[in-house]
């Protein structure tokens, strides 16, 4: 009776913590969709309405596009793997699902550091004949930048597929459906390979660009101090802003990209530890939506109008 209740017990911790999970996910899930799309169609509307949309708002636009696209593609992945239900879909599902979010959410990475660069480029002003080239043209290399980082994340994707096999010498459904992975040299090499071309290339493209915006608004400002008519000349607040948003996603996008990376290190997560790089990767998604349209005037405005008209909708019902 008492190795009943013990393995009740146990059954029970297990049902509670499945639970938990799916509700960390569709929480997470929610917000980043909610916030990625509203981005994608607020910026869809301007660009109806006037017929042009910036460059700084297309980038904006492909980097909530593939966060939220990386979340759609993330929840039957999360239902197959968590709720075992591997033999009913088969590992196609596994190879669309993975494919499509590397390829997804690395572009996001790229599109992050395109935004960081955009922004450098916008920003500091410095007498670099390279500099002042690539400030001319930021529209039509940018345009190019997007292109080139689809077609590259497109190659760098492909290969996934090769290395998901379901494994048949196993009786158990749970291992059956979380270790569908090929354990070879070759997937070590190839996640080496994509880790830094997708990872901390980005990266560093976006410290970069950051480290160049905030030392050139420092040094603006230590001169306005120093100028005697600076209060005629005031430092603008738009750069400042800017740099903060660049500064807020760059930190968010180190927290969760440092979590994927410790996460795949360890071993005492098992068989959860692909959730949590997945929730990871949806937290990066749900924060950055959330940064853009606190820290864009544009999307603060719009967001503020759809919540104000949702309240007079509901002012009359009481």
């Amino acid at each position: 009776l008492l190795q009943y209740r013990f393995e009740l017990t146990e059954e029970q911790m297990a049902n509670t913590f499945l639970i938990l999970q799916l509700v960390a996910i569709f929480t997470v899930v929610s917000l980043s969709l909610l916030g990625s799309f509203f981005i994608v169609f607020a910026n869809l509307i301007e660009f109806r309405s006037s017929g042009v949309l910036q460059i700084g708002d297309l980038i904006i636009t492909c980097l909530a596009l593939s966060n939220g696209l990386t979340d759609v593609v993330q929840v039957p992945w999360f239902l197959v793997y968590i709720l075992n239900l591997c033999n009913n879909t088969g590992e196609d599902l596994y190879k669309a699902t993975d494919f499509f979010f590397i390829f997804f959410n690395k572009a996001s990475s790229w599109f992050t550091a395109w935004l960081c660069l955009f922004y450098c480029v916008k920003i500091v002003k410095v007498n670099w004949r390279t500099f002042l080239k690539l400030k001319r043209r930021i529209s039509s290399v940018v345009k190019v930048l997007i292109a080139v980082t689809l077609v590259g994340c497109l190659a760098l994707s492909l290969p996934i597929i090769f290395f998901i096999q379901l494994q048949s010498n196993t009786t158990s459904i749970s291992a059956q459906c979380k270790n569908y992975y090929i354990n070879e040299n070759n997937i070590h090499v190839y996640g080496a390979f994509l880790s830094f071309f997708t990872s901390f290339l980005p990266l560093a493209i976006m410290l970069a660009s950051s480290m160049m915006i905030v030392t050139f608004l420092c040094k603006h400002s230590r001169k306005m101090n120093k100028n005697t008519n600076s209060i005629s000349v005031p430092l603008r607040n738009g750069p400042v802003a800017v740099a903060k948003v660049i500064t807020s996603l760059i930190v968010l996008y180190v927290l969760c990209t440092g979590t994927v990376f410790a996460l795949n290190s360890l071993v005492v997560l098992e068989g959860n530890v692909m959730v949590f790089i997945s929730l990871s990767c949806s937290v990066y998604s749900a924060g950055c939506s959330m940064i853009l349209i606190i820290g864009t005037v544009k999307l603060r405005e719009k967001c503020r109008g759809v919540c104000c008209r949702g309240n007079r909708t509901e002012k009359p019902k009481h």
